[in-house]
């Protein structure tokens, strides 16, 4: 076993070495970081957990990552949801699902060590998995993850405000992007797609009987509005939702990523959504990599709802150009060459090839969240002596987390976690995410435009600045780095190019000068 992880970790560090460029946002600047925890940012009612039988207000909290020796002012913010599939951990089955996840805290000390102020956020759960009709599993689970959107947009004004008066946390508010694992995935692509009452009312969603204990009526989305509120946090029933977390400031986030996350549905994305970045593992059980069905936890695994993957979510965000911020850019590290060998051209996603670990075929098999990693020892003391598990139960969990991810350890999840770090920055930063551009990673930048992008029968590569000079040679490149075209001292500031045979996908174009070259990304169709 340790020579596969060690083998394993080897890969995934290979995979890149360094990022693009060492400063600040790309690499770890500061050596230490601060933690300010339970930072109550907002108050809402927590409904039927298994200590709770009835809505109760509860504090939100939320836990700050700063940089130590930092004399700036005003940093750009990372706000990351934790995993956890709605339920309390433990009784989730699972070995995480709260705000100091080792992998939570370790990308929050990442993001904070590269000059980041980081977020790690709570926000409430439950909902009803067991329950034999599955207009209540479908309708419950809507229902939590709205209530956890609103518990985000609550949190991001919180701290914007904050930023706007005390600025205790040195938050730039302008800068402001949300992340998420798993569960916390979901939460975070539904905070950027759903902008209209209407999304959450798709016939799929819709109950075919009420239930009025769940707030569930027939034909009316399980999000109703007069029970909930809006996907913003406000109006509802007052006993249910309260309204006064910091009304009145912007929700607005400037870029999404995920992690083993899914989107309710792909109807969500629309022109103008936020940048968005993805990673999955290609054989997740939780959350499908394309479109599919999501189940219940085993040993029940019953039916909740189709949702759409990773690579359906970034297929459609680029084709809407949502993320032409970056799409367009090219990245020669080995993060993106590796990407780029399995994403069919997909910039922004990021898919993890792995093995399905050994488990019987009645359960499901897959590895859900690589980047995860826990220790037997504090679970087995928290779960018979604080909460009353036996031994016997506490055994199925770890178990049963250990068929999502076989070789959990502190080791693979950091690499992981380094190999998304790296994927992830230089698209965030791209995005206006930070005070950085892209601009600054290839000065000649500007000099050169290329398109129709994407093309068909050919495009044109334009070289706008003459100061630049005249090029030397043009190539056009593969993903994977193969030379598949190359045209010595073109003549002229506008070369046609023709397709002449090249297959559907993503190429880079690669224009040499005499002070340096430009890469730009083509997709042809």
């Amino acid at each position: 076993m340790k020579k596969i992880l060690f083998s394993l970790c080897s890969l995934l560090t290979c995979i890149g070495i360094t990022p693009l460029i060492a400063q600040r946002y790309y690499t770890e600047v500061f050596s230490s970081t601060t933690v300010t925890s339970d930072v109550v940012y907002g108050q809402n009612f927590q409904v039927y957990l298994p200590t709770n039988p009835g809505p109760i207000l509860i504090d939100l909290k939320a836990d700050v990552y700063e940089p130590v020796g930092d004399t700036l002012s005003a940093r750009p913010t990372v706000i990351l949801l934790h995993t956890g599939s709605f339920v309390p951990i433990f009784y989730n089955g699972q070995p995480t699902g709260i705000k100091t996840d080792s992998a939570v805290t370790e990308m929050c000390r990442q993001f904070a060590r590269r000059g980041f102020t980081a977020i790690a956020m709570d926000y409430r759960l439950w909902w009803n998995p067991v329950a034999p009709d599955v207009d209540v599993r479908k309708g419950t689970i809507l229902q939590a993850v709205g209530r956890a959107i609103q518990d985000a947009k609550a949190c991001v004004r919180y701290f914007r405000n904050n930023a706007n008066t005390t600025n205790t946390y040195h938050i730039d508010e302008t800068k402001i992007s949300l992340g998420g694992m798993g569960t916390g995935g979901y939460i975070a692509l539904g905070y950027a797609t759903i902008d209209k009452y209407s999304e959450i009312g798709l016939f799929k969603f819709l109950p075919s009987t009420s239930y009025p204990t769940y707030c569930l009526t027939g034909g009316v989305t399980p999000f109703d509005s007069t029970c909930w509120g809006s996907i913003d946090g406000y109006g509802g029933n007052p006993g249910l939702n309260n309204s006064n977390n910091t009304p009145g400031v912007s929700n607005d986030i400037c870029f999404v990523f995920n992690m083993g996350g899914a989107l309710g549905d792909s109807s969500w994305l629309e022109p103008g959504d936020v940048p968005m970045v993805c990673f999955h593992t290609m054989n997740d059980p939780f959350a499908p990599y394309t479109d599919g069905p999501v189940f219940t936890p085993p040993p029940s695994s019953q039916y909740v709802v189709d949702v759409s993957g990773s690579y359906t979510v970034i297929k459609k965000g680029d084709a809407l150009q949502n993320n032409s911020a970056f799409q367009y850019n090219t990245w020669t590290d080995p993060f993106t060459t590796r990407a780029n060998t399995l994403n069919n051209g997909y910039d922004g996603l990021f898919p993890f090839e792995l093995p399905p670990p050994p488990n019987p075929p009645s359960l499901v098999s897959g590895q859900a969240g690589p980047w995860e990693w826990w220790d037997s020892t504090t679970v087995y003391y928290i779960c018979t002596n604080f909460i009353g598990f036996t031994q016997g139960h506490t055994d199925t969990i770890l178990t049963q987390a250990l068929w999502a991810n076989p070789d959990m350890s502190s080791a693979k999840g950091h690499a992981y976690i380094d190999t998304t770090m790296n994927y992830l920055l230089p698209r965030l930063i791209a995005s206006s995410c930070t005070p950085l551009s892209i601009n600054e990673i290839s000065p000649l930048a500007k000099s050169v435009s290329v398109y129709p992008n994407p093309a068909t029968n050919k495009f044109t590569i334009n070289i706008t600045d003459t100061k630049v000079g005249a090029p030397q040679f043009i190539e056009i490149n593969d993903a994977t780095g193969r030379m598949m075209k190359r045209i010595d001292n073109p003549v002229g500031n506008k070369i046609v190019v023709d397709r002449n045979g090249l297959e559907a996908g993503a190429y880079l174009v690669k224009v040499k000068f005499n002070k340096g070259e430009v890469v730009k990304k083509i997709i042809l169709q």
